[in-house]
C-alpha cells in the first residue's frame, strides 16, 4: 500500500502506540482517521495532523463500529488501512479471573477488531484493495503469571488475523499483524487488576517507562501498511517464541 495519499483508520489513537502511528502517517502524507472514546483529545490531536478526522467511538459498541467506518468512508470517500490498535490488559490469576471482566477483555481485544474488520472489508472489497493491521502483543507467546486472559486474547487474534488474511487474499485485502514487546506508554496503568476489586493475589511489578518507545512499534506498523506481510515482530527473538 502506498502510505501517501492513502486513507488509514487507526482505533486507540488519542495516546500511547495509536498516537504516535497517527503521527507518523500523517509525516508521510497519510489522511488518518483518529479513533478513541476522549473526543477532547481527538480534536486535540486532529489539530495537529494535516487532513485528519476524528471520531469518537466506544469499540466495544458494535453500532459505534460500524458508525464510525460509515462516517470515515464518507468523510474521504474510500479506507485503505485499518489499524486495530485498541486494547486493553487485566491482570488475575487463573483463581481471581472475574468472568464479567473476561468477557470484556476479549470483547475488546478480539470481537472489536473482527467487527471493524467486518465493516471495512466491503469497501475495500469493492476498491480492490485494502490493508489490515491487527496489534497483537509478545505475550501470545509466553506464559506470564497473572496475564492468562490478556495473551489468551491475543492468541485468539492470531487465529483471527491469519484466518482472516486467507480468505480476504481474493479479494486484494492483505491482513498483517505486529507484536510489540513491552512499551513505553499508559498501557500498564490503563490495565485491570483484579486485587482492585477485593481478590487476595498481586501480580509482578512491571515498569513500563523502561519499554520500547512507542515510535518504534508505529515504525512497523507503518511498515506492515506499506508491505503486507503476515507477521511483523518488534524483536526478532519473538520468532523463536511462536512453538513454544
Amino acid at each position: 500500500m502506498e502510505i501517501h495519499g492513502s486513507v488509514v483508520i487507526v482505533t486507540g489513537a488519542s495516546s500511547g502506540i495509536g498516537l504516535s502511528t497517527a503521527r507518523l502517517l500523517a509525516e508521510q502524507g497519510a489522511k488518518v482517521a483518529l479513533v478513541a472514546r476522549s473526543r477532547a483529545a481527538l480534536e486535540a490531536l486532529q489539530a495537529k495532523l494535516p487532513e485528519s478526522f476524528a471520531v469518537t467511538a466506544d469499540m466495544t459498541d458494535w453500532d459505534a463500529v460500524k458508525a464510525m467506518v460509515h462516517a470515515v468512508q464518507d468523510h474521504y470517500g474510500r479506507i485503505d488501512g485499518l489499524v486495530n490498535n485498541a486494547g486493553r490488559a487485566y491482570e488475575a490469576t487463573i483463581e481471581q479471573i472475574e468472568p464479567e471482566v473476561f468477557e470484556e477483555i476479549f470483547r475488546l481485544n478480539v470481537l472489536a477488531p473482527i467487527v471493524a474488520m467486518q465493516a471495512v472489508i466491503p469497501v475495500m472489497r469493492a476498491q480492490g484493495s485494502g490493508t489490515i493491521v491487527n496489534i497483537n502483543s509478545g505475550t501470545a507467546f509466553m506464559k506470564i503469571p497473572g496475564y492468562a486472559v490478556y495473551s489468551s486474547s491475543k492468541r485468539a487474534l492470531i487465529g483471527v488475523s491469519l484466518t482472516a488474511r486467507e480468505e480476504l487474499a481474493k479479494d486484494g485485502i492483505l491482513v498483517s499483524q505486529v507484536y510489540p514487546g513491552m512499551t513505553a506508554t499508559d498501557f500498564g496503568k490503563n490495565k485491570v487488576v483484579a486485587h482492585e476489586k477485593g481478590a487476595t493475589g498481586n501480580g509482578p511489578v512491571r515498569d513500563y517507562s523502561a519499554g520500547d518507545p512507542p515510535e518504534l512499534v508505529a515504525s512497523l506498523i507503518v511498515k506492515a501498511l506499506a508491505e503486507g506481510e503476515a507477521e511483523y515482530f518488534v524483536h526478532e527473538r519473538m520468532r523463536t517464541m511462536e512453538n513454544r
